[in-house]
């Protein structure tokens, strides 16, 4: 399965913001939270709601899934059973802050993070505010998932 690849488009619900100058920097799929189009080391690609994001994970292999409560269209639990189904080894974190699509107002409540918690979260976290905590979660991920040195001769 591909990793994320370089270039930008906009289509619809779909964002994809990508740095084509690190090739060894994370890909984050981003589910119903907007993504930085800074230009910050690091592959972006959103996806408006769950179903989306479903869709681009049977075609693209992300380093982390960033979920955004109440901006999915499905419940968690629902969308982890899904991802699951697609990708048994997919790591995901619920993150919000003030710019969840669907409302919320960027608050986490204690039911969204304990099923998070439940369904096998990386982390929760409050505020998204400069995307750091996620790149720095996400380099973690792809250090500890990379195949070693023998294997990629």
């Amino acid at each position: 399965m591909p990793r994320c690849r370089a270039g930008a488009w906009f289509s619809g619900e779909l964002k994809v913001v990508v740095s084509m100058t690190q090739e060894s920097a994370p890909c984050l799929l981003s589910v119903g939270l907007e993504v930085p189009d800074d230009g910050a080391d690091g592959s972006y690609v959103f996806a408006g709601n769950a179903f989306r994001a479903l869709e681009l994970m049977k075609l693209l292999r992300f380093d982390l899934v960033v979920v955004a409560p109440g901006g999915v269209g499905m419940s968690i639990p629902h969308l982890v059973r899904q991802m699951r189904v697609i990708a048994p080894w997919q790591k995901w974190v619920l993150a919000a802050n003030g710019n969840v699509s669907g409302g919320n107002e960027g608050g986490l409540t204690q039911q969204d993070e304990l099923a998070a918690r439940c369904n096998g979260a990386l982390a929760v976290i409050d505020e998204v505010n400069d995307w750091s905590e996620v790149r720095a979660l996400a380099s973690g991920v792809r250090g500890r998932s990379r195949p070693p040195a023998a294997l990629e001769a």
